[in-house]
């Protein structure tokens, strides 16, 4: 003992250094957090400083489907930048399955997809995979992105419409409204952070699907200035408003209990401060007035005439009129171009979309 001691006391350098080491060993313990999370190795303490940061809050709230976030509100927490391969990978496999509608066959499929936002794109992509491989083998796009001079879609201003801005499609391949076919979808697009917000036995929108459970872009939306009538000004701005109303995944798992059926008008008559009823008796009022009904009373008056009143006559050369051979007067005046009028009619002279292209419109919402 009387060596060891001795050795020490001709080391002063060496107990000092020593006894400081201790010291310093001991400090960090006890100021080390209880948690079996984090890392006692790392020297510089940046594992305990990360450890106690506070979590991030979520986005992507049921607060979406009543209130639009504000323009100075920060980003969607689900808009984690996607690398340029995984989003060129989702688009190819977007327009591999697509099954193209009237403005998706416009635009060419392409176009229409590669406008879609790239967050939505890449959850559309992983959605369409599992239905695919789930017993829906012919899911895919319909319609994507359109612009509101198509004037295409359930909503008078087509600005309104979420297509307008790539945060919308509509899906092919996913059975009738309120069949198990279209349930199914629902659960798997749900899970993949894919919204359908109007539920799967809406008779109209049940294929209607986004990244988000805002229906409707209000005119005061800092989306509205990204985008003119024939397109966006530029992609990447259009991408960036677009971020804020992203779900996170969490919230868009959850959406499928909050879906529900929401009639356009309703959603129209809201965001303008609108009363649904004040427009409807509006809209009676003008059918009522219009010129249509206006020749239809008068019709009705020729028609209860007295026999050999004036209206009466009128009704007579009427009738004979249509019989008249070409370029004969009946009545005094001029024979007019029935049968032109028909065939100039059955031709679609003057109309900008045939039938078939009405048909194929309107079953984009």
């Amino acid at each position: 003992m009387r060596q060891f001691l001795a050795g020490i006391s001709n080391c002063p350098t060496a107990l000092s250094v020593a006894l400081l080491a201790v010291a310093v060993a001991l400090l960090a313990v006890a100021m080390a957090p209880s948690s079996p999370d984090v890392a006692l190795s790392d020297a510089s303490g940046s594992g305990a400083l990360t450890s106690a940061a506070p979590p991030t809050p979520a986005c992507g709230s049921n607060e979406l489907e009543l209130h639009e976030p504000s323009p100075d509100s920060e980003p969607g927490c689900a808009t984690a930048q996607r690398t340029p391969a995984e989003v060129a990978e989702a688009r190819a496999y977007l327009i591999e399955t697509a099954s193209p509608g009237y403005t998706m066959t416009l635009q060419g499929a392409e176009l229409a997809i590669g406008r879609l936002h790239p967050e939505f794109a890449v959850r559309l992509e992983n959605a369409i995979r599992e239905a695919r491989s789930a017993g829906l083998p012919s899911a895919g796009v319909f319609s994507a992105y359109r612009p509101p001079a198509f004037g295409v879609g359930g909503f008078s201003d087509k600005f309104n419409s979420l297509h307008t801005y790539g945060l919308a499609v509509d899906m092919r391949g996913i059975g009738n409204p309120g069949s198990p076919e279209a349930q199914l979808w629902h659960q798997i697009a749900a899970k993949n952070g894919v919204v359908c917000p109007y539920g799967p036995r809406d008779h109209a929108e049940w294929n209607h699907c986004q990244p988000t459970s805002v229906k409707i872009i209000s005119a005061q939306n800092p989306l509205r200035e990204t985008v003119s009538s024939a397109g966006p000004f530029d992609l990447e701005s259009m991408f960036e408003a677009g971020n804020p109303i992203i779900e996170d995944m969490a919230s868009a798992a959850d959406s499928l209990s909050r879906a529900a059926p929401t009639p356009v008008r309703a959603l129209e008559a809201n965001a303008d401060g609108l009363k649904p009823i004040r427009h409807l008796a509006a809209s009676r009022n003008t059918k009522r007035n219009s010129p249509a009904a206006t020749r239809r009373v008068a019709a009705k008056s020729v028609a209860h005439a007295k026999p050999n009143s004036p209206a009466a006559r009128q009704r007579v050369a009427a009738k004979s009129e249509p019989h008249a051979k070409p370029g004969r007067r009946v009545g005094g005046a001029p024979t007019v171009a029935v049968e032109e009028a028909r065939r100039k009619s059955k031709s679609g002279a003057g109309v900008a979309l045939n039938r078939r292209a009405h048909r194929a419109a309107a079953r984009e919402t």
